[in-house]
């Protein structure tokens, strides 16, 4: 989005904060497979409505498990010409089984996104009964495997012992399962009056494995704004964000910017513009959690869009490089446990997207 006619920058302050992945997996997670009701051909999987593409996320699909298809003749024999049949042939359909996907979910300014690998599930399968005279060959049946989805929150700033380092993300895995391969033993059946000794043949399904799935760890690199030591610079993940915070830009309550905040605000725009001179920003308002959280949702888009207004009106930027939005108390940067934690989540954050 860019800014209406008045000069103000667009804001999407009414959005609620990006979305979340659920921690807790279905029990039996994964778009079911598909399986081919057309002997000799391969089925198009049904789509995953959990890994659809959608607004606050980027989504990245897996690569499927083929199944070939297991065909399995009728055992037959000539009696006085004609052919019988001694055992029904059957057929294993082909199978197309997803495997899940990635999803990276936006996160504000200054923080790394949640991460979830989807569930995935490989089905049991079955190879069926036959009987030729009297000899039984049982049904093999083989359990199905799950590989449960797997997620990791959101991370933003967390201080230890009152220094400010790196943001962290762990790599996230999906362990990898596998359902075991499976074989209906045949052998060698004497015959009895017109029918002829005969022999059934093995019947195999091979092992299927869903591999490993692995998101790398990321960090955002942390370092203070040369000549500015209350606003934080956040360096990773393809962007570059400035922290600033609330009390310097802004009086209490307030979505005025103080006179005295020009100075950290004309610093961030001469580092941005020394990086790119047409770099698409966007501005980010942020509260605590003391008091009413509508009232602090509107304060913190107020004051992005101030911030926003600032940067296209005194520092020149053109008011198609930047939108808005406010978080209110929906993303703090530490936990609202203190007074002390409470002012580091009062903050406006600009944001520079790679490129």
């Amino acid at each position: 989005m860019g800014c209406s006619d008045d000069d103000s920058p667009s804001a999407g302050g009414s959005a609620p904060p990006s979305p979340q992945p659920s921690v807790t997996a279905p029990n039996t997670p994964g778009t079911p497979s598909t399986t081919s009701t057309t002997p000799g051909t391969t089925p198009t999987p049904a789509p995953d409505p959990e890994c659809a593409p959608g607004p606050g996320r980027t989504v990245k699909e897996l690569p499927p498990l083929t199944v070939a298809e297991v065909a399995v003749p009728a055992l037959t024999y000539d009696s006085g010409g004609q052919q019988k049949t001694a055992m029904e042939g059957f057929t294993l359909p082909a199978q197309v089984i997803p495997a899940g996907c990635v999803i990276r979910y936006d996160a504000p300014g200054g923080c790394l996104g949640a991460i979830k690998i989807t569930g995935a599930t490989i089905p049991p399968v079955t190879i069926p009964a036959g009987t030729v005279g009297g000899t039984a060959f049982p049904a093999v049946t083989v359990a199905g495997k799950v590989a449960p989805a797997v997620t990791s929150p959101q991370i933003c700033q967390v201080e230890t012992k009152g220094v400010l380092p790196t943001v962290t993300r762990k790599g996230v895995v999906r362990r990898g399962v596998s359902r075991s391969g499976a074989a209906r033993p045949g052998g060698f059946v004497r015959g009895e009056g017109d029918v002829p000794d005969l022999r059934v043949q093995t019947v195999k399904v091979p092992e299927l494995k869903l591999p490993d799935v692995d998101v790398n760890p990321a960090r955002l690199e942390s370092r203070k704004l040369p000549g500015q030591d209350k606003v934080d610079v956040f360096t990773g993940e393809g962007t570059v964000s400035y922290v600033a915070p609330g009390d310097v830009l802004f009086d209490t309550d307030q979505a005025t910017i103080r006179p005295d905040a020009a100075k950290a605000l004309h610093a961030i725009a001469l580092k941005i513009k020394a990086a790119s001179s047409t770099a698409k920003l966007r501005v980010e308002g942020h509260t605590d959690d003391r008091g009413d959280a509508t009232y602090g949702l509107r304060l913190s888009e107020r004051r992005a869009q101030a911030v926003a207004l600032y940067l296209i009106k005194t520092e020149h930027f053109a008011a198609g490089q930047i939108t808005t939005k406010g978080f209110g108390e929906a993303a703090p940067a530490v936990p609202n446990s203190s007074d002390a934690n409470r002012q580091k989540n009062r903050r406006v954050v600009i944001t520079v997207a790679a490129g």
